[in-house]
């Protein structure tokens, strides 16, 4: 793919970023069935890569809906990234030739998704969380776009939330209100992050053109990297197809790394905005205005986040600092009404389901 020979990240926004490669540790596949990268027969159409660190709980369902898609020419790529719970038994025990298992030591999500880019064997990469459901179409759909889009760097579709235990937290028809930009991805995408990992197909040459996930973010990494895919060109939108069930949990990083009203964490936007390719895009005064966008969507995630998890306090506070630094906040009226269907459906959930025992709710507000 010559034509995303030449890297998206500018001179550079990361220096210490090098090119992915493959974990010097252990390497094998499951032994039930699975087989070694130098074992394997011939490039499928789509690699998988998953990266799962104690991911016991999910990573089973995980796995099990990617041995079921109906495009069957896949690798599927599990990085065990230190794990030490059950789930280096539950990887021997999946019996699919397809799977193959790197293990390293824990180096986070973005450094074990890098493992599997470097070793990845087919056209197009399929980053997917360990404790997330794909549907059963859902890379054959990706895959078809992508044949029938060269010019286009990646595909993405929709996603329904669930939660925890797997109940439904969202619908199709909630889906009309998400925005699904069809062009100029870029100029939307750095603005919002409107795509979550799982619901993109990407070109791999692409991928590694922008020398894959920066390992240096802990939160918005996904986003981070999306946008410096979407310098090299333009993702194809589906509009109508939903690829994945997004379990949303209060364990995961979007929560934990938000830090407080006064002290945002905005290193993803730091790290998006200082680009050079990407803001070669944008006249200073667009570049400004689409920095504002993404400081308010993301403060405003981070409050309906502490009100889902029932934090008060925390959700009051966020409500003053946003009224006094994000006044054109209600110039939003997507984002305002968005915020509040979010407040009201928590509402109106079943306690069982709610934020009271950090079991469920959603891992980015997306």
């Amino acid at each position: 793919m010559s034509d995303f020979a030449s890297s998206a990240d500018g001179d550079r926004t990361h220096r210490s970023l090098s090119a992915p490669a493959a974990p010097k540790v252990h390497n094998r596949a499951a032994p039930s069935g699975g087989r070694s990268i130098a074992g394997r027969a011939s490039a499928p159409k789509v690699t998988v890569v998953i990266a799962a660190c104690n991911a016991e709980a999910f990573i089973g369902e995980t796995l099990e809906s990617v041995a079921a898609q109906s495009l069957e020419d896949i690798e599927l790529i599990v990085v065990d990234d230190g794990s030490t719970d059950g789930t280096a038994a539950i990887l021997s025990a999946f019996a699919d030739r397809r799977l193959i298992v790197l293990r390293q030591e824990n180096k986070g999500v973005s450094a074990a998704r890098n493992a599997g880019l470097a070793v990845a064997a087919a056209p197009y990469i399929f980053f997917l969380d360990a404790d997330d459901v794909l549907t059963p179409d859902a890379l054959r759909c990706m895959a078809a776009t992508l044949d029938r889009m060269p010019r286009h760097v990646a595909c993405f579709a929709h996603h329904i939330r669930i939660a925890e235990d797997g109940s439904a937290l969202s619908t199709p028809a909630d889906l009309r209100w998400k925005l699904f930009p069809a062009a100029d991805t870029l100029r939307h995408l750095v603005a919002k992050n409107f795509i979550v990992c799982g619901a993109i197909c990407i070109r791999t040459a692409a991928a590694r053109a922008v020398r894959g996930f920066n390992p240096t973010l802990k939160l918005g990494e996904d986003w981070e990297f999306w946008c410096r895919l979407a310098v090299l060109g333009d993702f194809a939108a589906l509009p109508d197809f939903v690829a994945l069930r997004y379990r949303q949990r209060f364990v995961s990083a979007n929560y934990r790394l938000r830090q407080t009203p006064l002290r945002q964490n905005f290193e993803a936007i730091e790290a998006v905005f200082s680009n050079p390719a990407i803001r070669e895009k944008f006249t200073a005064a667009e570049l400004k205005r689409r920095r504002r966008l993404a400081q308010i969507d993301a403060f405003w995630a981070g409050a309906r986040n502490e009100y889902v998890r029932d934090r008060t306090v925390s959700f009051l506070r966020h409500l003053i600092v946003g009224a006094i630094w994000y006044p054109d906040s209600v110039l939003r009226p997507r984002l305002v009404y968005l915020f509040l269907r979010g407040l009201m459906r928590h509402l109106a959930r079943p306690r069982s389901m709610g934020a009271g025992s950090d079991a469920a709710a959603n891992r980015t507000g997306r």
